[in-house]
């Protein structure tokens, strides 16, 4: 039988008391409600798995104060972070998101635990991560007319239009291409038929994308779409006469959208 001196079982008693609180730390400092005046997020570079996990958003969705740790482990589980043994009350995770221009988002992400171990605060860091991951991309819109690119009935670019192209190619290069997509539509009046305006409309498309390229825009992040006559911007009644195709000129129109893929 082994018997300390008193000295030694102090150490050994303090020694106990600072292991124990080792395992029930909390560096948010959460109180016993599960709240903190301030969520504290630890450094990904200290993760036990610093690679994270692509979590299941429906399952992230299900999560709300009240659940268990066992319940949690199902939704999204184990934590990424070595918390502790006893009485944790945070977990660590960090999650990915694919969205949908196939970039990936990163997040931290918190969970504060009650007295009883139950689930009741949570956070993100970023705050709008989710709000990243739903946000729209961001559209700048321009209309040419068909006019100034084209003669009438025809999808041969004239002089005048491949001018024109090539000015708005520069332009379109000066702000930037970076996570950038284009597309360019073709729309023309009602005169002709259904068929024949599809055809025409998407051949003029492809001959704006053609002149895009050979300044210097990527062919790769261009689309291009007909639409024949199936969104006038006027309506001008009456048969065909060189008043009535006057009055149609918006409708005969090309526009180009170009789209910000990373916008927030």
């Amino acid at each position: 039988m082994i018997v300390h001196s008193k000295p030694v079982r102090l150490a050994m008693v303090l020694g106990s008391f600072l292991l124990l609180s080792a395992c029930t730390r909390s560096i948010s400092d959460v109180d016993s409600q599960g709240k903190t005046t301030a969520a504290v997020f630890p450094d990904v570079s200290k993760a036990v798995r610093e690679e994270g996990s692509f979590v299941n958003l429906d399952n992230l969705k299900q999560v709300k104060p009240g659940m268990t740790k066992a319940q949690l482990y199902e939704l999204i589980g184990v934590p990424h972070f070595d918390e502790g043994v006893l009485k944790v009350k945070e977990w660590d995770y960090i999650f990915h998101f694919t969205k949908e221009d196939k970039t990936v988002l990163t997040c931290q992400y918190k969970v504060l635990f009650d007295a009883d171990m139950k689930a009741q605060s949570f956070y993100f860091l970023p705050e709008n991560c989710l709000d990243q991951l739903s946000a729209k991309p961001v559209v700048v819109h321009h209309d040419l007319s068909a006019e100034g690119l084209f003669a009438f009935d025809q999808s041969a670019m004239s002089a005048a239009g491949i001018e024109k192209i090539k000015t708005f190619s520069a332009e379109l290069k000066n702000v930037g291409l970076e996570n950038r997509r284009i597309i360019v539509t073709g729309h023309t009046d009602r005169f002709g038929g259904k068929a024949y305006n599809q055809r025409l409309s998407l051949a003029r498309a492809e001959s704006v994308r053609h002149q895009m390229v050979k300044n210097g825009i990527p062919a790769s992040i261009i689309d291009i779409q007909g639409k024949g006559d199936r969104e006038p911007r006027v309506s001008c009644p009456g048969n065909q006469s060189a008043a009535v195709i006057a009055c149609l000129a918006p409708n005969r129109r090309m526009s180009v959208d170009v789209v910000n893929l990373q916008s927030k």
